[in-house]
């Protein structure tokens, strides 16, 4: 699928509105949610849109998806689905380890090709304007193994 050693990762600007009001509403705990669009024969992510889902952690340091909204969600968006977004309220700045190993289960045991965004807080200052600063992407790959994405917004 990856024909080059660098894949990026499109983001249109109608996404960033949606995650930045998806952080906002959820300032203190980890927002999560699906990311919507194809994957082209390069291999990079063009997402067109995102889509919220319920963090069932309720944690500032940890996102789960309820297993029944997720495939509710991708039964009516068949193949739709490219890569998960989270955010990190405390604002570290990059994957934890959890993050890490989930990362590497989905993208090389289970074979699902997602991209996965975090998005830096903290989001309770005023005029927090979410930018492509404040975003991480990565994918875990097969031959080597975790990888920053690089990250393209408009």
């Amino acid at each position: 699928m990856f024909k080059h050693s660098s894949p990026y990762l499109s983001l249109k600007k109608e996404v960033l509105s949606t995650l930045f009001e998806d952080v906002s509403q959820r300032s203190t705990i980890e927002a999560c949610g699906v990311l919507l669009g194809t994957i082209d024969a390069d291999g990079n992510w063009h997402v067109d849109r995102a889509h919220p889902l319920q963090n069932t952690a309720d944690s500032p340091v940890y996102f789960e998806f309820a297993p029944e909204e997720l495939l509710q969600f991708e039964l009516l968006n068949p193949d739709q689905i490219i890569g998960v977004y989270h955010s990190h309220p405390t604002g570290y700045p990059r994957a934890s380890d959890t993050d890490c190993e989930n990362m590497q289960r989905v993208n090389q045991a289970q074979n699902i090709p997602w991209v996965w965004v975090i998005i830096k807080g903290p989001f309770n200052t005023p005029h927090h304007e979410l930018t492509s600063a404040s975003l991480i992407a990565y994918h875990h790959f097969a031959n080597s193994g975790l990888k920053h994405i690089t990250i393209h917004t408009g």
